[in-house]
């Protein structure tokens, strides 16, 4: 059997795009290591493709999971001897993760943050949370200030269980922040850290299934926001935050994962964002790093998984790429109510 073969059978079993260099992918990161949660990170392969693949792979007599790890038989080191797979691996920067760019001023708050961020309320199911570690939220805050959004500037923040708001409000450097979220214990929460330490922080509650605000529309020079990987919901975030910014020359920043979106999504998104007058300016890949939520064992894709074990609070395997967009033209977005789930799709593995 062949990597196209693999391929085809993996499309046909979830009907998700999945090619033979998405096996390959998957091959080589099983070359990596034999832990399923790394393989997940190393592959960068939707989740629920990828554990079809895994399960084609050992049908096809390449895997075994017998011993609750991912390992390669003979037959399955041989196919990868013939294809000149290599093992995968992580050549990141080791002083900024990657990221490029440093803390710079932002490392003056980050211990003050990070002692906020340990109170938080725990991520929960039903609004498909999980949230970033701290030091990827202040990476996002000291980006956003190296590419001129942050000092002087007027910031929404759409969903905000990464605290992105107070961060960016500790460094006395926006103008304004507003935050909006749908969870009353976030809202409550933040509300509660901005009265203590004296943060200017507006604080809304609010569904982005729902329009916003009218005083809330063409008000701001950046939104932040990490949205659910539907392509709905992503699309939902991103329109709503288009609608807030004043106009060309505003920048927006969202996260989007490879753990739940194909290429195909990624293209799909890409062209709504372009249609909608933005130009992608800067793509960061594994910027965020997320801390392991408390509902593993009740996500979609938990019972596709050929290896089952509940990861460590501290070990990640979903990570999401951090993207920047600017406005060349007034944004073309309608601000109209929403219906229905947007939290699912047939790539959502985490809800």
């Amino acid at each position: 059997m062949k990597l196209s073969a693999i391929a085809q059978e993996v499309r046909d079993n979830t009907g998700l795009p999945f090619t033979p260099r998405d096996a390959e992918r998957v091959l080589a990161a099983a070359l990596t290591s034999e832990d399923i949660w790394r393989i997940i990170d190393l592959a960068d392969v939707p989740v629920m493709a990828l554990c079809s693949a895994l399960r084609a792979m050992e049908r096809a007599g390449w895997l075994d999971f017998s011993r609750g790890r991912v390992a390669l038989t003979p037959a399955g080191r041989e196919v990868v001897r013939e294809a000149g797979i290599a093992p995968a691996l992580e050549l990141r920067c080791g002083r900024c993760g990657g990221r490029g760019v440093e803390l710079g001023p932002v490392a003056q708050i980050a211990e003050k943050f990070r002692k906020i961020a340990a109170s938080r309320p725990e991520a929960i199911q039903q609004f498909d949370q999980g949230y970033v570690t701290e030091d990827s939220t202040l990476y996002r805050i000291a980006y956003l200030w190296n590419r001129g959004d942050l000092v002087g500037k007027e910031l929404l923040v759409l969903g905000d269980d990464d605290l992105v708001s107070l961060a960016a409000a500790l460094t006395r450097a926006p103008k304004r922040v507003v935050m909006l979220d749908i969870d009353e214990r976030l809202v409550d929460f933040v509300r509660t850290v901005a009265r203590q330490e004296g943060l200017e922080v507006e604080v809304l509650q609010h569904d982005l299934r729902e329009p916003l605000p009218q005083g809330l529309l063409g008000a701001f020079d950046t939104f932040f926001c990490d949205p659910t990987e539907s392509l709905r919901g992503f699309l939902a975030f991103a329109h709503r935050g288009l609608s807030a910014l004043r106009g060309p020359g505003s920048a927006g920043y969202l996260g989007l994962t490879r753990r739940e979106a194909s290429l195909s999504k990624w293209r799909d998104i890409q062209r709504e964002l372009l249609a909608a007058g933005a130009a992608i300016t800067d793509l960061r890949d594994d910027f965020h790093d997320y801390v392991n939520w408390p509902y593993i064992e009740t996500m979609r894709s938990w019972e596709h998984l050929p290896v089952k074990r509940v990861p460590g609070r501290e070990e990640p395997w979903y990570r999401s790429a951090l993207i920047r967009i600017e406005l060349v033209e007034p944004a073309r977005v309608e601000n109209a109510p929403l219906s229905g789930d947007i939290f699912t799709d047939p790539e959502a593995a985490t809800t």
